[in-house]
């Protein structure tokens, strides 16, 4: 009787943990890798039964019948017509005024996805419709969590494929202490010199004011003027937020605590390799010597690099025994060497799945880096702008790659650089040993992903997850109120004592000089 009772109990968590749910994911970060991180998690869900509607800057690929995406056409084209997001001339963009360029990004990003025909197809739903689950993109989508009162208020999760901002431990109460975090904006490791540590504190007020004078409240602005006063606040949505998965993970990024509601997931985008067109299949497996392989990412084309770089690049290429492999987005490459082939579109994470690749030149984004860790490949990183310095700056202390400033590049420059990673076996023991440790986990990224949206849906909102650091002020959070007690407890009474022993010498003294006269 018990087994039979245990087993119906079973079968009950079994139908409630996978009944079919109504999800709405708000996708609006202009970025193609982002893109493709978050559609990992979409086409999971939706495998999992879930009827997903998605609200997203380019089309799931692939998508099943139970995906619906209201895309923001124009999104590219719009941020691509912006002045301050030159990208290429970023390399030397201070941290602060690239964090300032990034909130601009985020409010311009916002204001089109409110306009857009996209969004305007979402708000059209009828007006009894309910989601179970809304998850945004942390970081540019803050505004958009007004919509939860639209459609029911079911719980929110936010997702973070860039890494881990200062700005969501503010938001879920997550330990944050700058002796030993480093803003993901700052190129620092955990052991920071008193220089470094004073910048890094600092910093961190710096993003905290901004957060609060500038951010919250333009979100806010934003929200209530295009859903109207009677829409919740995102401000004070923010803390209602259940959890976030953030992309990073302690065998690459710095071990920092972390609440319950702030769960790792990196390389939820990163699956098995897939078989390889045939004519990139033949090259790589014809390349005795290794193949070098040379990719931008989707936000900066190859294309558009300037000329005299372009042709230092190319001058390097031509005289590397090894084969090249560049994504470069034009139908001809002028000077083309004969070890260099070209392709508008290359399968990035499945090319470096292949053994005899040696080298990856990338600008060092956060998910080029992680599948080049996964797949073993060390690393040569040119950065442009946000946290390209910092990841490589990463990859050099676990001692996978090495770093080219782009303002840097010769012929020479770049030949030395390639040459040093690839003739050096150390690199590629390394990453060996890194790529070991940043897979073995007990269940796939993307499981976990899966596994806590539908836990915050399973327990409502999943409210116990919630830290009470979320609660209090920061003098509260810092104890500065209970030093400050503590402080006065124990100097009160030795100033009083203090008192009481000049006033008794002073009186004796008084007493004193009236005897002597």
């Amino acid at each position: 009787m018990r087994f039979h009772l245990s087993l119906v109990t079973l079968l009950l968590c079994w139908v409630s943990a996978t009944r079919p749910a109504n999800v709405l994911m708000l996708l609006n970060a202009p970025s193609r890798s982002h893109h493709i991180w978050n559609s990992a998690l979409v086409t999971a869900l939706a495998e999992r039964g879930h009827n997903v509607t998605v609200l997203v800057t380019l089309p799931v690929k692939n998508p099943g019948p139970n995906i619906t995406s209201l895309v923001l056409e124009g999104m590219y084209e719009f941020v691509e017509e912006q002045e301050e997001f030159d990208l290429e001339n970023m390399t030397d963009t201070p941290p602060s005024e690239m964090l300032d360029i990034f909130f601009e990004w985020v409010f311009k990003t916002c204001e089109f996805t409110f306009k857009n025909k996209g969004m305007k197809t979402l708000l059209n739903y009828p007006d009894n419709f309910k989601f179970d689950l809304l998850i945004y993109e942390a970081s540019c989508g803050e505004c958009l969590l007004g919509l939860a009162k639209r459609f029911g208020s079911p719980p929110a999760i936010g997702v973070s494929g860039f890494s881990h901002p200062h700005w969501i431990d503010y938001m879920f109460g997550n330990p944050n202490n700058p002796a030993y975090i480093s803003n993901i904006m700052l190129p620092y490791s955990d052991h920071m010199t008193f220089s470094e540590r004073m910048h890094n504190f600092l910093f961190n007020l710096w993003v905290d004011h901004l957060w609060n004078s500038k951010v919250l409240p333009n979100i806010d602005a934003t929200s209530r003027k295009y859903l109207g006063p009677s829409s919740a606040v995102p401000s004070q949505e923010i803390i209602k937020v259940s959890a976030v998965m953030v992309n990073t993970h302690p065998s690459f990024d710095n071990p920092r605590p972390l609440v319950p509601s702030v769960v790792n997931v990196a390389g939820i985008h990163v699956k098995e390799p897939k078989p390889l067109p045939k004519d990139l299949q033949e090259y790589l497996d014809n390349a005795k010597e290794g193949v070098v392989f040379f990719s931008l990412g989707s936000n900066l084309q190859s294309k558009k690099l300037k000329e005299e770089k372009r042709q230092a690049i190319l001058s390097a290429f031509a005289e590397l025994p090894e084969k090249v492999l560049w994504k470069w987005e034009a139908d001809i490459l002028p000077g083309q060497p004969k070890n260099v082939k070209v392709g508008k579109w290359l399968p990035q994470t499945d090319i470096l799945a292949h053994p005899n690749v040696r080298l990856f030149i990338t600008h060092s984004g956060l998910l080029s880096t992680q599948e080049s860790i996964h797949r073993g490949v060390p690393m040569l990183g040119i950065p442009f702008f946000a946290d390209q310095q910092i990841n490589i700056e990463k990859s050099m202390r676990h001692g996978v790659g090495l770093r080219l400033d782009y303002n840097d590049i010769t012929k020479e420059s770049l030949l030395k650089t390639i040459r040093s990673v690839i003739d050096d076996p150390s690199y590629a023991k390394n990453m060996r040993e890194l790529s070991s440790k940043f897979r073995d986990r007990p269940e796939t990224p993307l499981e976990t992903a899966v596994f806590w949206c539908e836990y915050v849906m399973r327990h409502k909102g999943a409210p116990h997850l919630r830290s009470a650091a979320k609660d209090l002020y920061l003098f509260q959070y810092l104890l500065l109120d209970v030093i400050a007690f503590a402080s006065a407890a124990t100097l009160v009474p030795v100033l009083l004592l203090c008192y009481c022993c000049k006033k008794i010498f002073s009186k004796k003294l008084v007493q004193n000089k009236i005897k002597k006269n």
